[in-house]
C-alpha cells in the first residue's frame, strides 16, 4: 500500500534544505561563522518526503544576536580581532520539487534556496600597541544553496528515513578586512542523514538529524577551516487543532582543526556549541493547499571559540 500521512505531515519542511537559516554564525571556521547555527537545521518530519508531487515553496526569517568575549583573538576576513559582537537577519527563500516516482517506498527531492541577509558585526582590531573598535554591516543575497536530491525511505507508516546531499556555493560578495561578508567564500559540501518516527496513538514525533560539513579553502585568506558535525533532535506533541509544542536540542563539534597560517596560530581554532529551546507549531489549510508555521527560540550554552548567543526563528512552507 502507498505510504499516507496526513495533511499536517504531507506538507514536509525538509531540514537540509529550506526554510532554516544554513549560513549563521555558527564555531570554529573562519571567524566563528560556520553554516549551522544551533538548534535551527532541523525540521518537523525532516526524515519524510510525501509520496504526492509537487512544489513547495517555503520562508522564514530568522534573527540572531551573539558574541565572542573575554578578549579572545577570532580571524575574521584576513583580520584578527577580539571581543567580537554580532547581530544577523536571514531570510531564506526556498522552492523544493517532489519527484513523481512510482515505488511505494521511496520518495524523492530536490532544492535551491537563496537567502536574503543583513550582518552587523563589531570588534576590536589591534594597530600596534593600540586596539581600536570596528563595525561593518551589509545587506543582499547570501551564498546560494542546493540539494540536488533528497531521498526518504518509508519502513512503515510511522518509522522514516531521509538521506540528503547539500552544497553551498561561494555567490555572495566577499571583501577582505570586512568584519561583515555576503559570503563565507567557500564552497561547502554536506551530506546529511535525518530519522523521524511517529507514535500515532499519543500524536507525538521525534526526529534527529546528523550532518558532516565540509568547506574548501578561502582563496582570499588561505584559511581551511575544519569539518565539523551537527547533530540535532526534536519532539513534538500534537493536538487536535493543528497546534504543535515541544523542544529542539543540537550539538555541532568541529571534528578537525582549521588550517593555514593563521590557524595554526590560534592552535586549530577547534569549536563546538550547545543549543537547547522551545518549538511551537501550527497546521492548516490556506484554499486547496497546505500550510505550515513553526517558531522557536535557542540558547547557546557550553560554547568554545564560537559565537555565543540567542536564535529566533519564525517559517512557513505552502504546498501547492
Amino acid at each position: 500500500m502507498r505510504y499516507k500521512l496526513c495533511s499536517r505531515i504531507s506538507l514536509v519542511i525538509l531540514a537540509f534544505v529550506i526554510v532554516l537559516p544554513l549560513a549563521t554564525p555558527a564555531l570554529g571556521a573562519e571567524g566563528g561563522l560556520g553554516r549551522p547555527l544551533s538548534g535551527m537545521q532541523i525540521a518537523p518530519f525532516a526524515g519524510v518526503i510525501p509520496p504526492d508531487p509537487g512544489f513547495i515553496l517555503a520562508t522564514g526569517e530568522t534573527y540572531y544576536q551573539g558574541s565572542i568575549g573575554g578578549g579572545r583573538t577570532v580571524p575574521i576576513g584576513g583580520l584578527l580581532v577580539a571581543n567580537v559582537d554580532m547581530k544577523a537577519s536571514f531570510t531564506p527563500i526556498s522552492l523544493l520539487y517532489i519527484w513523481n516516482t512510482p515505488t511505494k517506498t521511496w520518495n524523492f527531492a530536490s532544492a535551491a534556496t537563496f537567502p536574503l541577509a543583513w550582518l552587523e558585526v563589531d570588534a576590536s582590531l589591534s594597530l600596534g600597541r593600540f586596539s581600536v573598535r570596528k563595525t561593518d554591516r551589509v545587506f543582499g543575497l547570501y551564498d546560494l544553496v542546493f540539494t540536488p536530491i533528497v531521498a526518504s525511505h518509508h519502513f512503515s507508516q510511522t518509522d522514516h528515513l531521509a538521506l540528503s546531499f547539500t552544497f553551498w556555493a561561494p555567490t555572495g560578495s566577499y571583501e577582505t578586512g570586512k568584519l561583515a561578508n555576503l559570503s563565507l567564500n567557500n564552497w561547502t559540501f554536506i551530506p546529511g542523514v535525518a530519522y523521524t518516527k511517529i507514535l500515532p496513538k499519543e500524536n507525538i514525533e521525534l526526529t534527529g538529524i546528523w550532518n558532516m560539513l565540509f568547506y574548501t579553502e578561502n582563496p582570499a585568506t588561505h584559511y581551511q577551516s575544519g569539518i565539523q558535525s551537527d547533530l540535532e533532535a526534536l519532539a513534538i506533541k500534537r493536538f487536535k487543532n493543528g497546534f504543535g509544542i515541544g523542544f529542539v536540542e543540537s550539538w555541532i563539534q568541529q571534528a578537525t582543526n582549521d588550517e593555514g597560517t593563521v590557524a595554526n596560530a590560534l592552535n586549530g581554532f577547534v569549536g563546538r556549541a550547545f543549543g537547547i529551546g522551545p518549538i511551537v507549531t501550527y497546521s492548516t489549510k490556506l484554499g486547496k493547499s497546505d500550510l505550515e508555521l513553526n517558531a522557536r527560540w535557542i540558547h547557546d550554552f557550553d560554547v568554545s571559540k564560537a559565537v555565543e548567543g540567542d536564535g529566533f526563528n519564525f517559517s512557513a512552507s505552502l504546498k501547492f
